[in-house]
């Protein structure tokens, strides 16, 4: 059992989490950010890319801070976390995957456009790809030269790295120059690997969509030669058979859809976090919970920006009428 001075420091650490405190935020990530990453992949062997998803997902918006603010130092607080907070909040994560994987048929509508699909996000969500490329390095050079990196890192087919930059990833790496070069190009390519398998999968949802639409036209042959049968012809039975196969055939077809459209929508075409926080000589969690922070600070500056432009319009209207 924890002290009762370390459950009390505990509790305090809890408590400024929960008003919003960074540093406290940043304490905790450096105490218990390795225990929460690690557990998933631990009890329900999801791949390390996923577990960086559930720890952006554990620390959205302080959900894990108000999950253990019930501690109340009966046990380590650890075991508190391994015995109380991680499995529900790992299941609740799991669930909201389910429901993408499950949605239905007819919500799904037609596939994707194959030149738009640009990775189904989280609801508020930040994404470079909202942006014109000038945009963003507009962004970006209003950023530190450690937040610009993490971001540029992430996105590394689409941004060159300044000799600040490079000297910055030479220096907290403590690689030479050329080797970080080096790193930055096998990012890249692991992007472009990830950009193959996504189109894949779209090649695979479109082939399976000509299966559907084939077996469809198909029914609708058979149902026309049925017109024309009697009910009780043999070859009108063999028609209703062929039928009912089809017709489990297309149920099948359009599981396989739902699966594909659902795993497509979810790839993303970032680099790993696992290969950034290599780069960086970081943990996963520190660079998942970096990236959290930056893409809301960086939808900020993009909401503010788009508010001023809004206003900015509507005084022109205004002073035109």
């Amino acid at each position: 059992m924890e002290s009762l001075n370390e459950a009390k420091e505990t509790r305090d650490l809890i408590g400024r989490c929960l008003t919003g405190d960074r540093q406290a935020a940043v304490t905790f990530q450096d105490l218990y950010g390795e225990l929460i990453y690690g557990y998933p992949i631990r009890v329900y062997r999801v791949p390390p890319d996923e577990a960086g998803d559930f720890y952006v997902f554990a620390f959205d918006r302080g959900r894990i801070f108000r999950r253990v603010r019930t501690f109340e130092g009966r046990a380590p607080f650890r075991a508190y976390l391994l015995g109380f907070v991680l499995d529900d909040l790992v299941l609740e994560w799991k669930r909201g995957v389910r429901e993408i994987e499950t949605v239905s048929l007819e919500s799904l509508g037609e596939l994707p456009d194959p030149s738009s699909t640009d990775r189904t996000q989280q609801e508020g969500e930040f994404s470079i790809m909202d942006l014109d490329q000038s945009a963003m390095r507009e962004l970006l050079n209003e950023l530190s030269t450690p937040k610009a990196v993490v971001m540029k890192l992430l996105y590394v087919e689409d941004h060159e790295f300044d000799p600040t930059e490079v000297r910055y990833l030479s220096q907290v790496s403590g690689n030479a120059i050329p080797e970080v070069m080096d790193r930055i190009e096998e990012l890249r390519s692991t992007v472009r690997e990830r950009e193959a398998g996504l189109k894949k999968m779209e090649d695979a949802l479109d082939a399976v969509q000509a299966w559907i639409q084939l077996y469809e036209r198909r029914i609708q042959r058979i149902n026309e030669d049925l017109a024309a049968l009697p009910p009780t012809a043999g070859a009108a039975e063999k028609l209703r058979d062929e039928r009912g196969q089809l017709l489990r055939k297309i149920e099948r077809r359009r599981a396989q859809r739902t699966k594909l459209l659902a795993q497509s929508q979810r790839r993303k075409v970032t680099a790993p976090y696992k290969e950034i926080a290599a780069i960086l000589n970081t943990s996963i969690g520190n660079i998942g919970s970096q990236i959290a922070r930056l893409r809301r600070e960086l939808m900020t500056k993009v909401s503010d920006s788009s508010g001023g432009s809004r206003a900015t319009a509507s005084d022109t209207m205004d002073a035109r009428s």
